[in-house]
């Protein structure tokens, strides 16, 4: 896989589940997953997911998947690494059609774990959330290294769902300024 941060969280839950789930993971975990062995990413010290609408239900349901969750975090706190946010769908900019252009992870060393992220184009959306400089530099990277086209990225901002919260809303308004004068929109 790829951070070995990463990849010790998601394989350190994977051993305490006992059938299979699928999450996708977003925030610097889904860098190092989407590009893989780039040392460029800095390192992370924790995994984010975003729970899809369609599948509230099934995390409401799963009590294994919240043991699991906390043995993890027991297990990984003398490391200082954690599963820490888990986002409904509904609190992170995200496009309408996020669910259906992620993309899969391919790995051998998880039993129960399907690993999705967000395509490079809402991970970027997903980075607009804050003025952050590290954000910013992560949005750089990533424009870059997927080679995504300006009136792509464009066109994913115009269509982007923003949730309705007075700083959030002013991040993403605030980035998209930014993008406009670094020639990416």
């Amino acid at each position: 896989m790829s951070d070995s941060n990463t990849l010790r969280i998601l394989a350190t839950l994977d051993k305490y589940l006992s059938s299979e789930i699928e999450l996708v993971v977003y925030g610097k975990s889904a860098l190092h997953l989407l590009f893989q062995g780039d040392r460029r990413i800095s390192l992370t010290n924790d995994v984010d997911l975003i729970v899809p609408e369609l599948q509230i239900k099934v995390f409401d349901k799963r009590i294994d998947f919240w043991d699991a969750l906390e043995k993890t975090n027991q297990n990984l706190e003398k490391s200082n690494l954690y599963l820490t946010h888990i986002f409904d769908e509904k609190q992170i900019i995200l496009h309408p059609n996020w669910y259906s252009n992620k993309v899969k992870i391919q790995t051998d060393e998880l039993n129960y774990l399907n690993i999705f992220v967000p395509s490079p184009l809402d991970l970027i959306l997903t980075k607009m959330m804050r003025v952050d400089p590290l954000d910013r530099s992560d949005i750089v990277f990533i424009f870059e290294n997927a080679e995504i086209k300006s009136q792509e990225l464009r066109n994913y901002c115009i269509e982007a769902v923003c949730p309705d919260q007075a700083e959030i809303r002013d991040a993403f308004k605030n980035n998209k300024v930014w993008l406009r004068e670094q020639g990416m929109i």
